[in-house]
């Protein structure tokens, strides 16, 4: 089974795991009424079937509900990795401690999950690579 973003998340808050606030879009409009609903910075994410959305280039960060309306006019019907965006998770912008990625796939030749698990080093200056 392949979930969206705004799917796995609903099935961590049903099971008590705190999750960011968020409102999926669809159209400009509804970005800005969740930005305003939100009422605070928000990131604009998009919800497609792929990874690397940040590294391509497709998260954003709104500042106000009416940046949040503008980018979402430029980020709705673009091409991100081989998908078109067609919503948006509208979330709560969240100061970043670690980033990590939790994945679970099956593998096909023996028949059992497999689980891959990373933590970023590159986030507050965990390395040398990276500071913000």
């Amino acid at each position: 089974m392949r979930l969206y973003e705004y799917e796995g998340k609903e099935i961590f808050k049903k099971c008590g795991i705190t999750v960011p606030q968020g409102i999926l879009v669809k159209t400009p409009r509804e970005a800005r009424q969740a930005a305003i609903q939100i009422d605070k910075e928000v990131v604009l994410k998009p919800q497609i079937l792929a990874g690397g959305r940040g590294k391509a280039g497709g998260i954003k960060t709104a500042k106000t509900p009416q940046d949040a309306e503008r980018m979402s006019e430029e980020m709705l019907d673009m091409e991100l990795e081989g998908y078109k965006v067609n919503s948006l998770l509208v979330e709560e912008k969240l100061e970043i401690a670690t980033e990590m990625y939790l994945g679970v796939t099956v593998d096909d030749k023996n028949g059992v999950p497999v689980a891959m698990a990373s933590v970023s080093l590159a986030v507050k200056g965990l390395c040398g690579c990276a500071r913000y």
